[in-house]
């Protein structure tokens, strides 16, 4: 897909409310005083940088006094010019200005507290008794499981079609691409998970209602039993994913969960390495139907169910002999030194691994980061929402769906947001820290200037300062290095993903900078685009057989490094 030129304008957000807007100039001016007096003491507090990721939110208040002395001002200046006839001062015009941006600026926060009052979803209230309710019978059915023998690959298929019949339908094992090759010396098990969690942004306080609702992520994190010490090379893990998953849809299809949802598989970040059972509510069940959410079972292992150290971006967990295999070429034609050597390194294959060992630290880390900064959620939540209006890939034209990794997603500028609330000010790459004391909008202000001008191929972020970023950074990837510095949440995300990322966010901030026009329309509804033709003049469709071209040549033809490559991106074939 390519754009010409952007067109101005576009759709709503059906969620949003206008209520705010009626707010009379007066009081709305006369309430906002004290608040941005005590946000320019935080501001000022933070040091140098975060002044200047703040600066558009705090500059009314550097001059309006709590005893409302700028509406006196402006008073006193207009009643000067009626009763003189002379030409207002320097200081009543000043004056004027400040009490109109004060008042702007003032609207602007009620209109966000609406729109986060009307899209935020919270945990545990009364409107998500249903869906808690649910939840918890989803943990009972799973904790409660039976477990399997080990069985050989073919066995496994054939336990999960004989478990799976059903009305629901047949149910197969979602194997990723390549499947395992007849005769694969691995087997497989099933156990009831160690633990069952609500994860992701629902318990965490920043989930939203946006087009196509909002998701709630179930982890199932997988008995470290079923895993052996090499599981990490050669696809072993994610065929031992890919049976618990289904084992998992089985044990809720076969339960009363079945009567309420309809059960389905779905891909994590659209990797197929990564399938996740789905559960939408069916039509007949209101309560749930009427939050419009859809859980997700997500499979999880330990952090130290496999050894993080060798799924290192630099290393290679593919070997060139199993992509022969999988091709069906005999052992005895491949290369004698097929295996020798400097092998390419899997960096995609090996951040899939250790995204699934570290998802509970990655949720702990933003749980830590909302307690020292109240606002962090909101934020957040305003993330989300802004990236949900203008993300490309998944959006339709016409019958089509826009193609697209959808990996830079709600949790990835969650982290982001996370690092710029508590990384260091030192380096070109670290970005400018944002203060904990700052509130939702200028959270989300400051992370918008710094994804309108960061570029995370040119200048590597991380957390601490352990990661070895040039090898993350090989071949020019795009890297935000997690905490633990084990993986780039980055991983797979396509340049022109951040590239419109980037020209979306620096639109946004000149939105924000521009006092004299209405922020929030322009920032949460004019960008609310309702399809791709409403954002580009022109969008170019190529129809690509691409189950043809990512099909594996046989023989002498294949050529192992270009297949690896195709595998890495985890496209289904």
């Amino acid at each position: 897909m390519a754009a010409a030129k952007r067109k101005a304008g576009g759709g709503s957000l059906p969620a949003a409310k206008h209520s705010a807007t009626k707010a009379a100039p007066a009081a709305a001016a006369a309430e906002s005083d004290a608040d941005m007096a005590s946000s320019d003491e935080d501001g000022s507090a933070a040091g140098g940088s975060d002044e200047e990721m703040a600066d558009g939110d705090e500059e009314p208040a550097a001059s309006v006094n709590n005893d409302g002395s700028g509406a006196d001002a402006a008073a006193a200046g207009a009643e000067h010019k009626k009763r003189t006839g002379a030409r207002a001062t320097n200081a009543e015009v000043m004056a004027l200005n400040e009490a109109s941006m004060l008042f702007k600026s003032n609207l602007f926060r009620l209109q966000i507290d609406e729109l986060l009052g009307e899209t935020l979803v919270a945990a545990n209230t009364k409107e998500t008794r249903g869906l808690d309710a649910a939840l918890k019978q989803i943990r009972d059915v799973l904790m409660a499981a039976e477990s399997t023998k080990e069985l050989t690959m073919d066995a496994a298929a054939n336990l999960v079609r004989k478990l799976g019949k059903g009305a629901a339908g047949a149910v197969t094992i979602p194997f990723p691409d390549p499947a395992p090759p007849a005769g694969l010396a691995v087997k497989v098990a099933f156990a009831a998970p160690e633990t069952v969690n609500v994860a992701g942004s629902y318990p965490l306080g920043t989930a939203v209602r946006v087009h196509g609702g909002f998701n709630v992520d179930v982890v199932a994190q997988m008995p470290a039993q079923l895993l052996q010490e090499r599981d990490h090379l050669n696809y072993r893990y994610f065929y031992k994913r890919a049976f618990y998953t289904a084992m998992l849809r089985v044990q809720l299809q076969r339960s009363a969960l079945s009567e309420l949802f309809d059960i389905d598989y779905a891909l994590l970040r659209s990797d197929a390495r990564l399938p996740v059972v789905v559960l939408r509510p069916k039509p007949d069940t209101k309560h749930l139907r009427r939050l419009d959410c859809t859980i997700r079972i997500v499979p999880t292992i330990a952090h130290d169910a496999l050894p993080l150290h060798r799924l290192a971006p630099g290393r290679n967990n593919v070997r060139p002999s199993y992509i022969r295999e999988t091709a069906g070429i005999a052992p005895d034609a491949a290369p004698a030194d097929d295996d020798s050597g400097e092998l390419p390194p899997t960096p995609q294959y090996n951040a899939a691994v250790v995204g699934d060992a570290l998802l509970l630290t990655h949720l702990k880390y933003l749980f830590e980061t909302a307690e020292m900064c109240a606002e962090f959620p909101r934020a957040a939540a305003l993330l989300r929402i802004w990236r949900s209006q203008r993300a490309a890939a998944g959006r339709r034209v016409g019958a089509r769906e826009v193609a697209g990794t959808r990996r830079l997603g709600g949790f990835v500028l969650t982290m982001a947001l996370a690092w710029l609330v508590r990384s260091p000010r030192s380096g070109p790459g670290s970005g400018a820290r944002l203060a904990a004391s700052m509130n939702a909008h200028q959270l989300f202000k400051g992370a918008i200037e710094f994804l309108a001008v960061h570029d995370f191929a040119a200048h590597p972020a991380q957390f601490g300062d352990a990661a070895d970023l040039a090898a993350f950074g090989a071949g020019g990837a795009a890297v935000l290095v997690d905490p633990s510095a084990s993986t780039n949440l980055l991983a797979g995300v396509q340049p022109w993903e951040l590239a419109e990322l980037r020209i979306e966010a620096c639109q946004t901030a000149l939105d924000l900078s521009h006092h004299s026009e209405p922020q929030f329309d322009r920032v949460f509804l004019s960008a609310a685009l309702a399809d791709v033709t409403a954002k580009y003049d022109h969008v170019f469709r190529l129809d690509v057989d691409l189950a043809q071209l990512l099909a594996p040549h046989h023989g002498s033809g294949l050529d192992v490094a270009r297949r690896l490559a195709e595998l890495e991106c985890g496209h289904s074939a």
